[in-house]
């Protein structure tokens, strides 16, 4: 695997995926995630994490886009503004994730696997043990290592084209490592048994497509993103990430897995909540100091003004401590 790029600055990432509209959550990630560039002098970045353009709604991504600008979020490289670590899109950043599958291959941990999703579910050893679904019972996986693996001549059997996981403890044996340990900013210290807690995950889809955790680790690393800023729901995704890079002798980023926010009655949101979508507040002509008041609001600051959260932000203030939304500015609900 060849060396990222060595940039003068690192970066803070925002990388939405445009599959729906953004609601008050997003919005708060995305705040901090450009704070914390804004406040150590690094480049911020927008990243629209499409790896299967199939799925993207058409629309979505321009209204995600707007919505950002609508808030006052500005950013030195992205989509819209270009950028020496482009493109800023996944769905055109495919080669860099083969040359990575092309690595893992070479180094016997990964093998393909012909399981439906019914199948995985019903071979689990722990059904509903993992935040990707049930820990894989590894229905597939060699007995020996297969170190001439051929990405390009995968057999079919029973009619499928098969996935591609990861060996997660041939892998952590590789490294001489019985769990994932990485420190995280917002939840501390991590020691995660990947293999007993998550098992072997799915590195490459069935229709050839690069899965989440091989794209998203590449990505950090080769745009310079060496501070990632998300929500605690993805804690989990960054003991695979951290793993991945290892194997390929890259540096992961660190971490700061905030709270995830929910809403009055302490549901969390989603994408399908119109009534606290960005867009439902800005078509609905509320404006957006406001919501940057109710975004200020939620990490203890009582201001609408971005200059003013940039000289009051601290890494260490970054907690991964549930946050339950303030009134809201009344806006139609969608149903």
């Amino acid at each position: 695997m060849r060396a990222p790029p060595q940039w003068p600055r690192g970066a803070s990432r925002f990388a939405p995926t445009p599959t729906g509209r953004l609601h008050l959550g997003n919005a708060r990630t995305a705040l901090l995630a450009w704070l914390a560039a804004r406040a150590t002098g690094r480049r911020a970045i927008l990243r629209v994490e499409d790896l299967d353009p199939a799925a993207v709604p058409p629309g979505c991504m321009d209204t995600q886009l707007a919505d950002l600008a609508w808030l006052g979020l500005t950013w030195d490289e992205g989509v819209a503004e270009g950028g020496p670590a482009g493109p800023y899109q996944q769905s055109a950043r495919g080669p860099l994730y083969r040359e990575a599958l092309d690595a893992l291959a070479a180094l016997g941990v990964l093998y393909p696997c012909w399981c439906s999703r019914r199948e995985v579910l019903e071979a689990a050893r722990a059904p509903h043990a993992s935040d990707e679904g049930p820990v894989y019972a590894g229905t597939c996986r060699p007995a020996q290592p297969i170190t001439d693996l051929d990405l390009d001549a995968l057999p079919m059997r029973r009619g499928r084209v098969p996935a591609l996981r990861l060996d997660v403890a041939r892998a952590l044996h590789r490294l001489g490592a019985h769990t994932v340990d990485f420190d995280d900013l917002a939840c501390g210290p991590q020691q995660i048994d990947l293999h007993r807690q998550m098992g072997d995950f799915v590195v490459r889809r069935r229709d050839g497509l690069a899965a989440y955790q091989i794209a998203c680790s590449l990505d950090d690393v080769f745009m310079g993103c060496d501070l990632v800023v998300r929500g605690a729901d993805l804690l989990a995704s960054a003991a695979r990430q951290v793993l991945l890079l290892r194997l390929l002798e890259l540096p992961p980023p660190r971490y700061a897995h905030v709270g995830l926010v929910v809403d009055a009655q302490g549901a969390r949101l989603a994408k399908r909540d119109g009534a606290i979508a960005l867009a439902s507040f800005r078509e609905a002509g509320v404006p957006a100091a406001e919501i940057r008041r109710v975004l200020a609001h939620t990490c203890g600051w009582a201001t609408d003004d971005l200059a003013v959260m940039v000289a009051a932000f601290t890494l260490d203030g970054l907690t991964a401590d549930t946050v339950r939304l303030p009134s809201l500015p009344e806006v139609p609900s969608e149903g």
